[in-house]
């Protein structure tokens, strides 16, 4: 005969979500296993029951499928509910907190299938190197100057004398401990990485007197590192294996690249923009002239009624792409000197050229 999951909670059929929860919080105090020590059996059935009526109201899906079928899905394993099945631990949680304080809840489904993960560090490094806009314009080398722990050339990382291990007598060599905690129906099991070795399951007969057993040595290092031609800021070069060891593992190091502002030169994406100025001949009556970028030299034409800030643009002549093929733009923005000091024959031609007047201040009539 199927369950009346709402009669075990004791609300109405059309229950709203918070009445469900309200009452499942107060029956799931009451009826913890450990507040009736005389009466456990009874108390644990009833606890799981009350928390199989509440995994099924509180989920829509399952909630949608009881109504209509009586019966509900609990997934692999088949239809019997059991405690792998339930998915609300915070709920949980909040309330074995009111009875005892701390968290019980992740500690008591920890021992259900859902081991322990093995410790992991995080054996990479990270270090910053700055460069200049023209050392990412060409490319080149350059050299990192860093200390890491590296494995124990002496012992090959196991922090054995003479490489002789033996197998953990605290986890039979396994890697793994027992852990338990609490008490009664809540007792805790635990499996976690081995304290003593590390969860490699064997320890050293004899420590290496180099490193001491850890299997790792502080070392010096001095590499070289290629820097690709179109860098560009906060770019990210992996060196493989030269980060730090541990556990006979070893992590990467990370170059993070810092591209320095040039003050002749702006990097707008893949294009390059300088400044360059013309007199007022050139800029009115066009000229070719010749630009510099880096130790490149380009052939620019200045077409004839050059505005000041004008704009022209070389293409090909920027920025390599990183990684690609070609290169962005090189712009060029145009300044127009005009001539603090002129000889009164300039200024006289000057006047002729434009018609104007010795005393007449406007340049146009």
């Amino acid at each position: 005969m199927a369950k009346d999951y709402y009669k075990i909670l004791g609300v109405d059929r059309n229950a709203t979500d918070e009445e469900i929860k309200k009452a499942f919080r107060e029956l799931a105090k009451k009826w913890h296993p450990d507040l009736h020590p005389d009466n456990k059996q009874e108390a644990e059935e009833k606890f799981k029951e009350i928390s199989e009526a509440y995994e099924v109201l509180s989920d829509p899906q399952k909630r949608r499928m009881y109504d209509q079928t009586g019966t509900v899905d609990f997934g692999p394993g088949g239809q019997n509910f059991n405690w792998d099945n339930f998915t609300h631990y915070s709920d949980l949680n909040d309330i074995f907190n009111d009875i005892f304080g701390g968290n019980f809840a992740s500690d008591f489904f920890s021992g259900f299938g859902r081991g322990q993960r093995e410790e992991q560090y995080d054996l990479d490094l990270y270090t910053n190197l700055d460069i200049t806009l023209e050392d990412a314009y060409y490319g080149t080398e350059k050299r990192i100057k860093y200390r890491r722990n590296a494995m124990c050339p002496e012992c090959n990382g196991t922090g054995a004398k003479g490489g002789k291990l033996i197998t953990c007598p605290t986890c039979n060599g396994t890697g793994q401990q027992r852990i338990v905690r609490g008490q009664g129906f809540f007792r805790m099991v635990t499996v976690t990485t081995c304290q003593t070795c590390g969860g490699k399951g064997r320890i050293p007969e004899e420590k290496c007197p180099r490193c001491n057993g850890t299997g790792t040595v502080v070392v010096n290092e001095d590499i070289s590192v290629k820097i690709p031609k179109g860098a560009t800021d906060n770019l990210r070069l992996r060196v493989q294996g030269k980060g730090q060891s541990y556990n006979g593992r070893t992590g990467d190091l990370y170059v993070v690249l810092r591209v320095r502002n040039d003050r002749n030169v702006q990097r707008i994406n893949d294009d390059l923009m300088i400044e360059q100025k013309v007199n007022f001949a050139q800029a009115a009556l066009g000229d070719t002239i010749e630009v510099g970028l880096f130790k490149e030299k380009y052939s620019l034409k200045i077409p004839e009624g050059t505005q000041p800030g004008d704009v022209l643009r070389i293409k090909g002549a920027g920025m390599p792409h990183l990684n690609g093929h070609g290169n962005g733009d090189l712009l060029v923005r145009i300044n127009v000197e005009v001539p603090k000091r002129l000889t009164q024959k300039q200024k006289d031609l000057i006047r002729e050229i434009f018609d104007i007047k010795e005393n007449h201040r406007s340049w146009f009539h």
